[in-house]
Parts: C-alpha cells; structure tokens; sequence
C-alpha cells in the first residue's frame, strides 16, 4: 500500500542523500550541494543537487557512460530520484559511484 511504498521511498532517499553527501565530502568544496531540505515531511523521493559544472554534461556522462538517469534543471540542478516501485539501494549506489568518478 501507499504506507510502505512511502516507508521505502524515505529509507532509498536518505541512503541516496548519505551517499551524496560522501561524494560532496570528497569532492572540491562548493562543488556539488544537495538542496533538498533534510526534513522527510518537505521533500519527495527525489534529491536536487546544485553544481557548480555543466550540469548538462555532467547528465549526459552519467546517462551514457553509467546508465544513470537524471533530470536536469536550469541553471544548476540535477535532480536524482530512486522511485520506490522500481529502485534499488544498489541503484542509489550505482548512482553515488559513477557521479564520484565523475567528479574526480
């Protein structure tokens, strides 16, 4: 029901943002900032992430080097979104790996 696919969203959420936030950690400072408020109750299943690259770019290579898909937004947003019907942890991981390498 829609209690546990909540339930699911909000744990794949907070292990993608634990993830990214170790990617923000190693990455040079300012570089990426997730800015999706921390607080469950104000956020969906998605994590909008600022950048100071190309976003567009950073997107593709992720897409067609990864396989990861994302969604941009102008000027400096991409946003990541482990849906819970279909997504993994080892999704959010795949994810948080190859924005790493990336960033590298």
């Amino acid at each position: 029901g829609m209690d546990a696919l909540r339930a699911r969203s909000l744990r794949l959420t907070g292990y993608l943002r634990e993830l990214l936030d170790e990617v923000a950690a190693e990455a040079p400072p300012g570089s990426i900032e997730i800015v999706t408020p921390r607080d469950a109750a104000h956020h969906g299943c998605q994590l909008s992430v600022r950048f100071t690259r190309d976003i567009h770019e950073i997107a593709a290579i992720l897409r067609d080097l990864d396989g990861v898909i994302a969604d941009t937004r102008n000027p400096d947003i991409i946003r990541f979104a482990p849906v819970p019907l279909y997504s993994s942890y080892l999704d959010c991981w795949r994810v948080a790996e190859a924005l790493s390498r990336r960033l590298a």
